[in-house]
């Protein structure tokens, strides 16, 4: 690979799975180092870098303080993906399904072109984040992508360190999205800039799953029991959306779940 891939928010799962694939060509870098928060600090990095495509994957991931702290949420991903778009080069980011709020009973995954109404601040910013990049360049990309899970981080490994360790977990049975397993999104984002896409897209491995139902698969392999609860009895920060499972209308696809989930499993098996 010619072209230099500079990634932000590269301690990550996602910018971890960049820099597997990329391997040379990625320039990983995070806190402190790169602070998208400020100019300054984006344009040492790109005179020092040159980068031909940055790689937003700096987030507060914790949708929880993002509802205490609308203003941290505002400013990473707002104005940090301002400052990155200002910066001219080809820019991909990541946003959420957060950025809808479907409701109980719902069975029709979201399309990219379908209505959004966040869930919540997190899913507020993020959807504020999309425009500045969207605009910015042609070949600019957003993917909104959901449940992240990798070898050691997300939800599957959760629910299997709970059942495997501890014999029990309590999983949610009234929240349905999509995983994303971060190696196939980071997979597929390269393919998509080599090609030359932009635009908006939705990537995850469908079909979309409870965490419930995802700890009953796991306790095949696993042992333990599963208990189900709502998710209202977590007594969270931050509403959730009920149903959230992307579809795209796009080209590109992730493999499927089941799919996803056995590479994991053998993945994970492997390095535990």
């Amino acid at each position: 690979m010619d072209q230099v891939y500079l990634i932000t928010g590269g301690g990550g799962q996602l910018g971890r799975a960049l820099a597997d694939v990329l391997g040379e060509a990625a320039v990983i870098t995070g806190l402190p180092e790169l602070d998208v928060t400020s100019e300054a600090s984006i344009s040492s990095a790109v005179d020092r870098y040159d980068p031909d495509v940055i790689l937003n994957c700096a987030a507060v991931a914790d949708v929880d303080l993002c509802q205490r702290r609308p203003d941290l949420a505002g400013l990473v991903h707002v104005t940090g993906v301002e400052n990155l778009a200002a910066t001219g080069r080809r820019l991909l980011t990541i946003s959420t399904d957060h950025v809808f709020t479907g409701t109980p009973g719902m069975t029709k995954p979201f399309t990219e072109g379908s209505p959004t109404c966040p869930a919540n601040v997190y899913g507020q910013s993020k959807l504020m984040g999309e425009a500045p990049v969207l605009e910015a360049r042609e070949d600019n990309i957003v993917i909104r992508t959901s449940w992240m899970f990798s070898d050691g981080n997300g939800l599957c490994p959760f629910l299997w360190r709970e059942l495997f360790g501890r014999g029990r977990v309590r999983a949610v049975r009234d929240q349905r999205a999509c995983m994303t397993y971060a190696p196939d999104l980071a997979a597929k984002i390269v393919d998509m800039l080599q090609e030359g896409a932009g635009g908006l897209y939705h990537l995850a491995n469908p079909p979309g799953v409870t965490p419930a139902e995802l700890a009953h698969f796991l306790v095949h392999f696993t042992g333990g029991t599963v208990e189900e609860i709502d998710w209202h009895e977590l007594d969270l920060d931050a509403p959730r959306p009920f149903y959230s499972e992307l579809g795209t209308v796009r080209d590109h696809n992730l493999p499927s779940l089941d799919d996803a989930l056995e590479r994991w499993r053998r993945s994970y098996v492997r390095r535990s």
